[in-house]
């Protein structure tokens, strides 16, 4: 099996259709308001904003994570896990409203792109609960598997984004 079959597989699952269908509502939802879809379709700026949103959680969580493995740094951790909760919700609203522009496969590898994401604001969240309440090492560790997940999101959001991306270069051999 070649690296990425996967997400061919993915895009051929037509069970997950139901659920395209779910979120093609929801983001008919969130893309009602014409000057909020402008902004998150990223039209002032001439690109997707979603993109561009999803650096803000994706730093955060990541810089957590590392302050995990400082010493004196819980708090300063817990704060960039908050951050990274609070910039995932416009994040979100972006994908959502660029999810209309998707063709029925590209929107089974979303669904799936969604759900990887939507665990690991979970398990984020799940991890400020913790920090806050003096359970650090759970903390620490729920927000561990918060950043695992959202790698699988972001390769499928990276897929999403970029199709026709050149493959990387192989080594000679």
């Amino acid at each position: 099996m070649k690296p990425f079959d996967q997400i061919d597989t993915i895009e051929d699952a037509r069970a997950l259709d139901p659920l395209a269908h779910r979120l093609d509502v929801l983001s008919r939802t969130v893309s009602r308001p014409r000057r909020l879809r402008s902004v998150l379709a990223g039209e002032p700026f001439g690109h997707s904003a979603h993109p561009v949103l999803v650096q803000a959680p994706i730093g955060a969580w990541v810089s957590a994570g590392w302050l995990d493995c400082l010493p004196r740094t819980a708090n300063s951790a817990a704060v960039l896990t908050g951050v990274g909760i609070v910039g995932a919700v416009p994040a979100i609203a972006a994908g959502l409203v660029d999810y209309a522009g998707l063709d029925q496969r590209q929107r089974r590898v979303a669904v799936v792109h969604a759900a990887a994401n939507a665990l690991s604001l979970g398990c984020q969240v799940l991890s400020l609960r913790d920090r806050l309440a003096g359970r650090l090492r759970r903390g620490q560790w729920l927000g561990l598997a918060g950043t695992a997940t959202l790698a699988v999101g972001g390769l499928l959001g990276g897929h999403l984004g970029h199709p026709l991306a050149p493959q990387p270069a192989r080594a000679a051999t």
